[in-house]
């Protein structure tokens, strides 16, 4: 007999831009107003059809569509890089669990796994579940059958919600369905291998939003794991409101914009004081791949432009990769998924 389990998510919008890129000056103004990026960061003065003063810095329609911060999938940190084994997932909160053992409300990310039937963990996601133990067919843990409700909290507030859209794709040990702010969304179930891709695009609230994965963990004797796994979730919204900027006359690097990217991404920084910056990009074993920057530098915004290219003339494969700024200043880092 099969139960229920509730996996949510709670989403809410700041911004990224996310149709056409924006070109960045070397400097822009301490007042313009700020696009942020999915994890909170800053890439360039905000336009939208209230704001228009800072028009020169953006091509296109002046109505901004950006991406949700926040999407993490499962098992990574406030970075995007995988954790591991046995951390706990800072954006998902177990916050209702059928396993009076582990009742939450941390959301464990897994170590053991059943090896050869769940979708394997790789560096650019991982399974969470009530303990980090969900082994099989070797004895791991034994949880019972029954709801396992997994939170996260953002808030939609100056954006539009009857045009946001969400995608990604999951997978749930034994299968499941998805709810948008507590009402089914009639998408097909999953199962454990291979991801299942899944997109929303109506059933968004202003405020507050609430993206439930319900997953169905079987009973079964011995070792019975259960897991959840989100991989690749981006979203968009239009902006409606015009965002504060950022602070000014310090040193920063903001994320990669695309990413993930495919063809070109956009990396933008900013010094307080004119000088020296090298810009590299590194694997994930910390080996140079590209040097997109080796000089100097005016005060105020700069723009550099990565295509995937290794300074060898190649192209990188599909993978995580690092952003290393180095100036004077300090340094700074970001993480970059490329795609193929």
């Amino acid at each position: 007999m099969r139960t229920v389990a509730v996996i949510g998510l709670v989403i809410g919008f700041a911004a990224q831009a996310a149709a056409a890129p924006p070109s960045f000056p070397t400097a822009v103004a301490n007042d313009a107003p700020a696009l942020y990026d999915r994890f909170g960061e800053t890439v360039g003065p905000l336009v939208n059809q209230g704001s228009l003063g800072a028009a020169a810095a953006f091509t296109g329609n002046p109505t901004l569509t950006a991406a949700i911060p926040g999407l993490f999938d499962t098992g990574v940190g406030n970075d995007g890089a995988v954790l591991p084994g046995g951390s706990v997932d800072p954006h998902y909160a177990l916050i209702a669990s059928a396993d009076p053992a582990y009742p939450g409300p941390n959301a464990i990310v897994a170590s053991l796994i059943p090896a050869g039937f769940w979708y394997a963990n790789n560096t650019l996601s991982k399974w969470i579940a009530p303990t980090a133990d969900e082994n099989y067919p070797a004895l791991g843990t034994p949880h019972p059958a029954g709801a396992y409700t997994y939170r996260l909290s953002f808030d939609l507030t100056g954006f539009d919600p009857q045009s946001a859209a969400i995608s990604g794709s999951w997978g749930a040990d034994n299968g499941g369905s998805i709810q948008l702010n507590g009402l089914a969304t009639g998408l097909p179930s999953p199962s454990y291998s291979p991801l299942r891709a899944f997109a929303l695009s109506a059933g968004f609230v202003a405020g507050i939003n609430t993206l439930d994965f319900i997953v169905n963990n079987a009973s079964a004797g011995g070792a019975n794991p259960t897991g959840l796994r989100v991989e690749g979730l981006v979203g968009t919204a239009p902006v409606v409101g015009v965002l504060p900027a950022a602070p000014q006359g310090t040193l920063a690097l903001s994320a990669p914009w695309p990413n993930p990217a495919t063809g070109l991404s956009r990396i933008a920084f900013s010094l307080s004081h004119p000088g020296r910056a090298r810009l590299w990009i590194r694997d994930v074993a910390g080996r140079l791949v590209r040097t997109l920057a080796d000089r100097n530098f005016a005060a105020g915004r700069a723009d550099v432009a990565w295509d995937g290219a290794t300074d060898g003339g190649g192209r990188v494969p599909a993978g995580v990769y690092f952003v290393e700024l180095q100036t004077a200043e300090g340094s700074a880092s970001r993480r970059i998924v490329w795609l193929r």
